[in-house]
């Protein structure tokens, strides 16, 4: 310790006098003053046209311009709504989704409403890229925000800012950076490519840390939609006022959207088109048609708009206001557009699709998607155009047919009732020459569906119904439990093992049921059905049974195996006859085959046509599970894809191009494949038509006053 001289503590004492140790008090009013601005009025969508800036690679500043991005307007003013705490935003490549978390948050640090922010990607890499060439230059470019960055050691650094007294961190999102953080404003960037368990419950986590802050808060979430309607950003808008985009045909005025998704069943939807090559054109000349042919389809008039007609149709959509988009609650006119008011959500959704991001030209679309196609083609593997989907075109992957634009939709309009070649359910076309069945055990029901086939594996869909009753001694109608009463598997003989299916164009003659499969795979029905198995075994043509039992494995496997499982002892280990089979098919490539089917239009093998009173959910069923990624994946009721998979593997057994297998003349037939003449009493008309949006069975059409 230095002990000071009597000049020294002089000399201190007359500093002291003269304040000369104290801070200049207006440089300190100065530096406070800036913490002190109050929030002012103006819109994220003003303050982004106004003041909000790029840097270029080579250092010069450009303005960020509406006119590129104009669908992101009614996304900014949902940011403004302090009764939408929320909004969600699945997006394709390119197309802006984060400039508006960019937008909102220089707003927030310059002029209000102010408070802590939270900045999740999903990974270091993600973070270290983007922090060196957007965040940093995000505050630095703009003087009023970069003024306010505090001066302090820890202020200013690459993934932090202490803005206003307020900060904004940048972090790649874990369970160690959501622990103990609360900001008003949380962003989550590409949360689809999170760790798989935060990516369906990052919306969850991100209210946990603002639970404390009331309505006073703001969370925004945009990603491509990898994970599918399973989780991640396509399930958060789910959940969400589902916005989807509206827009008007150039040359005949009629509205539709670019990608309604199929929660939007009624909405038309434009479609990107080009001229497709012949079989075996070398892929550049494939990748160069369908460029130079590239345009966007109409659904109601049919023309080939043009690059220019698109982008007009999305600048007038976003004339319309928040009207460009269409939410829950709203009603939707094809002439006039989107009509009423949306309801009350705390979660406002807003789906971008390529079609609405004019910076993407159509012929980049049109080769992007047609080269994954051709790689699809050429090695069966799904990966590019499961990524030219999602990323590319900003759509939810269910499969290669989704990529071809098939949907339930393209399917009930091959069914429509004008179409003079049109059969009803219960019936069967004069092409088909054999019918398999298919049955899925439930709880409390048998769903049942019914496939014609002629030889070169095109199909008709039958019928497709839903038992769920049966009358018993008394005459009276009771639910049934195939689960635990073994006297209700009786209804299927009747219903469907012995069923008769006449002609539609001539009902004295009828079709057989030549083999009916038996879904075992819930294993609270699997003995059950074995024993009725049992019992059916008298139901045969000569040695051919009528009834077999199955069971689906997914995994790479035979279709139908060669050598079926034996089944000759009950469930308590004990020797019963006859002798059953349990045949355990490989599901996947069955599914697989079903889609790949209902692609095929030009009446090639494989078509698959359906009646024109098909019930409404079928046709969604058809598309209730998708194959990604190799899985396939259950995103909703998958019945009817179910049954069409067993109905395939019942044409297989039934083994119809064996050689020496006689087709004319038609007497000589295999007897499950001969036609029978109906005695009067015997003949089935046509059923009524089927209730909309449900599937009937023939107890529940007798009890409405059908057949």
């Amino acid at each position: 310790m230095r002990v000071l001289s009597k000049w020294e503590i002089a000399e201190q004492c007359e500093l002291l006098g003269e304040d000369a140790f104290c801070a200049d008090l207006i440089k300190l009013a100065e530096d406070e003053l800036r913490f002190l601005d109050l929030p002012q009025e103006m819109s994220t969508l003003d303050y982004s046209v106004t003041k909000r800036y790029f840097r270029k690679e080579d250092g010069t500043k450009v303005k960020w311009r509406l006119d590129v991005t104009p669908y992101l307007a009614p996304v900014m003013r949902a940011m403004d709504r302090p009764e939408v705490p929320e909004v969600i935003v699945p997006k394709p490549g390119r197309s802006g989704g984060t400039v508006v978390a960019e937008n909102f948050e220089l707003k927030r640090k310059d002029i209000g409403p102010f408070g802590n922010t939270l900045w999740y990607l999903a990974g270091p890499g993600e973070v270290a890229s983007y922090a060196e060439k957007v965040f940093k230059p995000l505050f630095e470019d703009h003087e009023d925000v970069a003024a306010k960055i505090g001066t302090g050691q820890s202020d200013n650094k690459l993934t932090f800012k202490r803005i206003g007294g307020f900060t904004t961190e940048l972090l790649a999102m874990s369970a160690k950076t959501l622990t103990n953080r609360e900001a008003g404003f949380i962003f989550v960037d590409e949360s689809d490519s999170l760790p798989k368990k935060l990516a369906s419950s990052w919306l969850d986590e991100a209210r946990l840390r603002q639970r404390m802050l009331g309505s006073n808060r703001k969370i925004y979430g945009c990603s491509h939609p990898d994970i599918g309607w399973s989780g991640g950003i396509a399930q958060a808008w789910l959940n969400s006022s589902r916005g989807i985009f509206i827009m008007a045909c150039a040359e005949c005025g009629g509205h539709a959207s670019p990608y309604p998704t199929k929660h939007w069943k009624d909405i038309p939807r434009f479609q990107l088109h080009y001229q497709k090559s012949p079989d075996r054109t070398p892929v550049d000349e494939r990748l160069k048609r369908a460029r130079e042919t590239a345009a966007m389809l109409c659904p109601h008039c049919g023309a080939m708009l043009d690059e220019d007609q698109r982008k007009d149709m999305v600048v007038a959509a976003c004339e319309q206001g928040d009207r460009a988009y269409m939410h829950v609650g709203q009603t939707f006119d094809v002439d006039r557009g989107v009509l009423g008011e949306m309801l009350p959500s705390q979660t406002m959704g807003f789906w971008i699709h390529a079609l609405m991001v004019t910076q993407v030209p159509l012929a980049e679309l049109a080769s992007a998607m047609e080269g994954a196609k051709e790689h699809h083609e050429r090695t069966t593997k799904t990966d590019k155009l499961r990524k030219v989907t999602i990323r590319t075109m900003g759509e939810v992957y269910e499969g290669a047919a989704s990529s071809a634009g098939l949907d339930a939709d393209a399917l009930r309009k091959r069914a429509r009732p004008e179409d003079a070649a049109g059969y009803r359910l219960g019936t069967a076309p004069a092409d088909v020459m054999f019918i398999t069945a298919a049955v899925d055990v439930g709880g409390h029901k048998f769903d049942v569906l019914l496939r014609g086939w002629d030889l070169e594996r095109r199909s008709w869909l039958i019928d497709r119904f839903t038992i769920r009753q049966r009358r018993h001694a008394d005459d009276v109608m009771r639910d049934i439990h195939p689960t635990r009463v073994q006297d209700d598997w009786s209804v299927l003989e009747k219903e469907v093992i012995d069923r008769l299916v006449p002609f539609a164009d001539d009902p004295t003659k009828a079709l057989p049921v030549a083999v009916t499969l038996i879904d075992t795979g819930d294993g609270n029905a699997t003995w059950l059905a074995y024993e009725f198995a049992r019992r059916m075994d008298k139901k045969r043509w000569k040695d051919w049974r009528k009834v077999r039992c199955i069971k689906g494995q997914a995994g790479k496997r035979d279709r139908v195996p060669l050598v079926p499982t034996k089944i000759s002892k009950d469930s308590n280990g004990k020797a019963v006859s006859p002798e059953i089979t349990l045949h355990v098919l490989g599901v996947d490539d069955l599914k697989k085959d079903t889609v790949e089917d209902l692609a095929v239009t030009d009446g090639s093998p494989g078509q698959c046509d359906f009646a024109i009173d098909t019930p409404h959910d079928a046709f969604d069923e058809l598309f209730g599970e998708t194959e990604q990624d190799g899985t396939w994946v259950r995103t909703g009721p998958n019945e009817t894809l179910d049954l069409y998979g067993y109905t395939e593997a019942g044409r297989i057994m039934l083994e119809p191009n064996r050689e020496g297998r006689p087709w004319e003349p038609a007497e000589k037939r295999p007897p499950w494949a001969r036609a029978v003449t109906l005695s009067p009493e015997e003949e089935q008309p046509p059923p009524a038509p089927a209730k909309k949006q449900s599937t009937l069975s023939r107890f529940e059409r007798l009890n409405q006053g059908g057949r």
